[in-house]
């Protein structure tokens, strides 16, 4: 680093932005763009910032410059943190250890790794914490103890302390703070000083040390360096507002509200949940609730972009409380997202528990590089202990039949997939189903039904070959991995043997019982590669045997096209796969074009053109219908800024309808594209507004105030109340399209009558009437005989891409 850049960087940890600014001048062409980014990070403009250092890493690739590459790396991967992509920041940053460590800068490769687990455990991922951390003991074991700078020794040791306190060792954790603290105040280090000082106070707030806390970060307000680090100043303030809430201190709330701004100053989104959800309850203490609903609503949005869990749990939690009394359905609404994640949550627990044993040597590892005392490696050694206790219990084995369990079955395929990579080899894993078993239960009873799986098991395991496997997942379930190769049909031949003994008798009450199997087979690696995967095709491939009556199927591709979207779809909007598809609306009395409604369609780079019918669902369960969809209303109105004047019509979803940030939403997309509001149309549901009638009346006065319109789609197919209808801001209707085919089979019926009147009703009410789904001459015309005159479907145009409504 030159000199020029380097008194830049002091002025800007002076804070001096000014003198900085200045300072730039005098930087060369090749340190310009990195100095640019550091002013513009320190200023606040995140945006420019990231472009700086974007221009400064490709200027560094051009040249050749590792070292100025893994600079840049550092710093982009910050912005993405605080911009809410960790996982874009941890790609970065392992480019960035790969870079340090091709040119030997093993001090900056301890420093990379234990940013990496400090992202890592911020998200609540422990295991890939601790191999963040054992890389970096790993890099340190290489280093002369004389080489080590302090800083980055106490880097590693806080991340170290602080993936302690994650595991709930806190007793270990403030021992290797204080140590911390003690080397830094001794080698006048006041930024180490300070960050274990904050990490402290943490472990003392979850060991519920209220006053201990307070006694040691009080006096630290004071000191004269604490204002210059911004930062570092604002968790010093959580912390102690944290303490002084428990100890019931008024002054608590003053410091929370002070440390909001701070955080916000410094963008740093971590920072600004945790004080939020602090607010949220100091808020709801003193009976303000309003303001507490809403610092805890900003907490759940920024968590639910970053997919922080536990931080979703708790806002989620706080907002089921202040549910307000008149609202029932809403408090259920917020409990069911509680349970959800509760849920997900704990599977992940027990999914994650093998790992942990991983973590656990990582972790003692660590331990011995950072010279735990003997009583602590005592600690260390009863925890692997009790581990090894809790495998002789059962944890990881089936209790009735000494099997595998799930969660062993499913660590044993991670590693024979793995293997297989490794040697080359093939394998089955096979799901197998007694089908009726509860008709044993009822004859024979349970002590008999348990027998019976006591002595399949005997079976399956006395069939099984070297290196296989066998594990009971479920109640009459079981797993199986079977080795060969299909070429030479061993692996048919080993398929074959443990169907036989699954379906050998059984001796029952003195008797012999044929059971009846359904099994379902998927090949590693023809039809899937990940362990997940193989496992999910495996169980579709159970369920299909089941369905068709069948004993054993394999698992068929084909048949189930939108299994292993997922991964592809998470990952479609960023790579632009996208595109809007366009039908319009017609008024057949003037023939003229009147509307055009947008459709998403996703053409996937490894998978083609895929039904909205398959992806949309996914979106919706995973939470990006809210991303997509916010997508979809830009490029929408970008598209029909360009028609001049026909009007748009987009669809909204249930979870894009019940974002907060809804209207701010639609009004950006507007004034990105320049399109009059106007020439909008928002479609939603009847259902989807009676989940909440009072919001949803809001939401729509507020459109109506922007000049939006909005349709009610696929009216007379839900509630179809004409109470609220009539108290709803609406500009129109659209008919379902069941009464548009009911009616061309009986144009006499009752569905005529219906369509007839919600003609009239629409008429009397100043309402727009569409009918959507029209496919045929006859269809068009009943329905024009009966008085509806703008009309939608095949009969007039299929959505295609870049529509353009005829010229005049």
């Amino acid at each position: 680093m030159s000199d020029a850049l380097q008194e830049v960087l002091d002025l800007l940890d002076r804070g001096n932005l000014e003198a900085a600014h200045t300072a730039l001048a005098s930087l060369s062409a090749a340190d310009l763009p990195y100095g640019r980014g550091e002013y513009h990070k320190a200023a606040g403009d995140l945006t420019q910032a990231q472009q700086d250092f974007e221009q400064a890493r490709e200027a560094a690739t051009l040249r050749g410059d590792l070292a100025d590459q893994a600079r840049s790396l550092v710093q982009l991967a910050h912005l993405h943190h605080l911009q809410l992509d960790s996982e874009e920041a941890l790609r970065l940053l392992q480019e960035a250890a790969q870079l340090r460590g091709r040119l030997g800068d093993m001090v900056g490769r301890v420093n990379v790794l234990c940013n990496i687990a400090g992202i890592c455990l911020s998200l609540n991922d422990d295991y890939q914490a601790m191999l963040a951390l054992q890389d970096a003991q790993t890099t340190l074991d290489q280093m002369p103890a004389s080489e080590l700078p302090l800083a980055a020794e106490l880097h590693f040791l806080n991340t170290l302390a602080r993936a302690l306190t994650s595991q709930g060792k806190l007793d270990e954790a403030a021992h290797q703070y204080r140590r911390c603290l003690e080397r830094a105040r001794s080698a006048g280090a006041a930024s180490a000083l300070f960050l274990a000082a904050i990490n402290l106070g943490d472990v003392y707030l979850k060991g519920a040390r209220y006053a201990e806390c307070v006694a040691l970060l009080e006096p630290l307000i004071q000191e004269p360096e604490l204002p210059s680090l911004p930062d570092m100043q604002a968790y010093v303030q959580l912390n102690l507002a944290q303490a002084l809430f428990h100890l019931g201190h008024a002054e608590a709330r003053a410091c929370a509200e002070q440390t909001q701004a701070t955080f916000e100053g410094v963008h740093d989104p971590d920072g600004v949940m945790a004080t939020q959800l602090l607010l949220a309850r100091i808020y709801q203490g003193a009976g303000e609730h309003d303001l507490a609903r809403a610092a805890a609503a900003q907490a759940l949005d920024l968590a639910t972009t970053d997919r922080r869990k536990q931080v979703e749990l708790d806002a989620l939690n706080i907002l089921a409380e202040l549910s307000e009394p008149g609202h029932p359905a809403q408090a259920v609404a917020y409990l069911r997202q509680v349970l959800a994640l509760q849920a997900e949550l704990g599977a992940a627990s027990q999914d994650r528990h093998l790992r942990e044993l991983t973590a656990q040597a990582a972790l003692d590892s660590a331990q011995r590089r950072a010279a735990y005392e003997q009583a602590l490696r005592l600690q260390a050694e009863e925890t692997v202990q009790r581990q090894l206790q809790e495998l002789e219990r059962g944890r990881l084995y089936d209790p009735l039949t000494g099997l595998p369990n799930r969660v062993m079955l499913r660590a044993q395929l991670a590693q024979q997939v793995e293997r297989a990579r490794r040697v080359g080899t093939e394998f089955l894993l096979v799901s197998a189903d007694l089908n009726r078993f509860q008709l044993v239960n009822d004859a024979y009873g349970q002590d008999a039904a348990d027998e019976v799986l006591r002595a399949v098991a005997g079976r399956l395991r006395a069939a099984l070959q070297d290196d296989e496997m066998v594990a009971r997942v479920g109640g009459d379930e079981f797993a199986l991995i079977l080795l060969g190769r299909r070429a030479d049909g061993t692996l048919d031949q080993r398929l074959a043997q443990a169907l036989d003994a699954l379906n050998a008798p059984v001796p029952v009450g003195g008797h012999p019982i044929r059971m009846s199997w359904s099994v379902g087979a998927a090949h590693w690696p023809s039809d899937a590669r990940e362990p997940e995967a193989l496992r999910q095709a495996s169980e579709l491939a159970l369920n299909d045997a089941k369905a068709q009556g069948e004993a054993c199927v394999a698992y068929d591709r084909r048949a189930h096209a939108h299994a292993g979207l997922e991964g592809a779809l998470a990952r479609a909007l960023e790579r632009g796969e996208f595109e809007l598809h366009f039908q319009p609306m017609i008024d057949v009395r003037s023939r003229q074009v009147v509307c055009a409604e947008a459709l998403l369609r996703w053409r996937s780079a490894e998978h083609g053109l895929q039904s909205p019918g398959i992806f949309m669902p996914i979106l919706e369960r995973s939470g990006q219908i809210v991303e997509v969809g916010a997508w979809v209303l830009q490029a929408a109105c970008a598209q029909a800024a360009r028609w001049g004047g026909t009007r748009v019509a987009v669809n909204l979803s249930a979870q894009q309808f019940a974002r907060s940030d809804l209207r701010g939403v639609v009004r950006a997309a507007l004034q990105g594209s320049g399109l009059e509001p106007s020439c909008l149309e928002l479609e939603i549901t009847e259902s989807l507004m009676m989940q909440s009638p009072e919001r949803a009346a809001r939401v729509l006065s507020e459109f109506q105030a922007d000049g939006v319109r909005v349709m009610l789609d696929d009216f007379g197919t839900g509630y179809s109340s004409l109470g609220y209808l009539a108290r709803f801001p609406l500009s129109g209707l659209k008919i379902d399209r069941g009464f548009v085919t009911a009616l061309q089979e009986q144009p006499g019926g009752r569905d005529a009558a219906i369509v007839r009147a919600m003609v009239g009703l629409s008429r009397d009410l100043g309402l727009e009437l569409v009918a959507e789904g029209v496919e045929t001459l006859r269809q068009a015309d009943l329905l024009a005989a009966l008085g509806v005159q703008v009309m939608q479907g095949y009969y007039f145009a299929r959505p295609t891409a870049n529509w353009q409504p005829p010229r005049a």
